[in-house]
């Protein structure tokens, strides 16, 4: 009798994991998480509310199992105890527990980790006929060996549902999982690209000119080509080689100066020298900007004295600053020797009074007559 309920017992173990195994197989994969199969084998030990009036067992149980996710499970559990009725005595006693349990990992599954579980099913008894309902819950400790065999171990009650005897379970055994990390590729949201309005490969936050015309070359700054840096971008530019510095209109062609100009200069000298100070350089350099606008002028630089001293003696002077004037916008500011010219005037152009300190000073100057070459707006 003992045999054959040692092959019941062992083919109602392996029929239910086995079947468990099937059912859960079929059921959808759920994306994102660990998921997948799972098989548990292992000693457990009941003790018996006194009421049963039955001694105490131990025998295997097996599990089996679906991983819904990370921490979800739902499996089924089987265990069949062959022990003897207590009185009257030697009397030998199977009884077979199934439950369908829920159980709940506070980690994922490849980490040690606290459990519980909560589930439902039944004795079936024989010899004689004690089926009953019966309600579980318990707690454990999964402790990982590697990513999918694990240990096992716990303590569950198990409460008969209208009979109110309450049962001890404690088991100890081995899980493994056959599934795994099935987690989706994780979306790739593709990183904004920085705006170019204009589209002319230099990004808006660079782009020192935004509305570029469509199809342009442009330079580093997102700027139209401008091959004389006359400010005309080329493809407005109707004069692509006006000379550096010179004024253009809006095509980029030179501005003509079509009349004669007199410019002062606030450059002063000392009684009896041609020597230029160093504060009269931006000064110099207002007659020199004025010439580089304007390539096609040239200038005549006029030195002149107040009336001390004998009027030969003046004539020499100013000449001597007049040509100092020269050569400083020869030297400092690169303008040609050619568009230039040196006149002393002496003490005959007075524009203040000989008779004052004040007025002698000023009339100790310089003045720049700029001319025209051309009197054609258009080149």
């Amino acid at each position: 009798m003992q045999k054959k309920h040692l092959r019941k017992s062992i083919s109602g173990r392996f029929m239910v994991p086995v079947i468990t195994a099937f059912l859960f197989h079929t059921l959808p994969v759920m994306a994102e998480e660990q998921k997948g199969i799972y098989l548990g084998l292992g000693v457990n030990y009941i003790n018996f509310d006194n009421d049963r009036n039955l001694d105490e067992s131990s025998d295997l149980y097996l599990v089996g199992g679906y991983q819904l996710d990370d921490f979800w499970s739902v499996e089924i559990e089987s265990s069949e105890f062959d022990t003897n009725l207590l009185n009257p005595a030697n009397i030998d006693f199977s009884s077979q527990l199934t439950t369908i349990n829920a159980k709940y990992r506070l980690a994922p599954r490849g980490q040690n980790s606290a459990f519980w579980k909560i589930g439902y099913g039944r004795y079936d008894s024989t010899p004689l006929n004690k089926n009953q309902t019966t309600a579980r819950i318990g707690v454990g400790l999964d402790l990982a060996t590697t990513q999918n065999l694990s240990v096992l171990m716990g303590v569950d009650g198990l409460l008969s549902v209208g009979g109110g005897k309450r049962d001890l379970l404690a088991y100890i055994g081995a899980s493994y999982f056959f599934g795994g990390t099935q987690k989706t590729k994780p979306v790739v949201v593709p990183k904004p690209q920085p705006k170019d309005s204009d589209g002319d490969g230099v990004i808006d936050s660079i782009d020192e000119c935004p509305t570029t015309t469509p199809n342009q070359i442009v330079d580093e700054r997102g700027c139209e080509r401008d091959s004389d840096n006359d400010g005309v971008a080329d493809s407005q530019d109707k004069c692509l080689e006006t000379p550096a510095g010179a004024k253009v209109d809006e095509t980029g062609c030179r501005v003509m100066l079509t009349k004669d100009v007199s410019i002062s200069l606030n450059v002063q000298f000392a009684n009896n020298s041609d020597a230029i100070s160093e504060t009269y350089h931006n000064e110099i350099g207002r007659v020199a900007a004025f010439m580089r606008q304007y390539p096609d002028t040239s200038a005549v630089i006029e030195g002149h004295t107040d009336s001390r001293g004998a009027a030969s003696y003046n004539q020499q002077l100013s000449q001597k600053r007049a040509n100092a004037v020269m050569q400083y916008l020869i030297e400092k500011f690169q303008i040609a020797a050619s568009r230039l010219s040196a006149k002393g005037v002496g003490e005959a152009s007075p524009i203040a009074s000989n008779e004052t300190a004040e007025g002698r000073a000023t009339n100790r100057r310089v003045q720049a007559e700029i001319k025209t070459q051309v009197t054609s707006v258009q080149e």
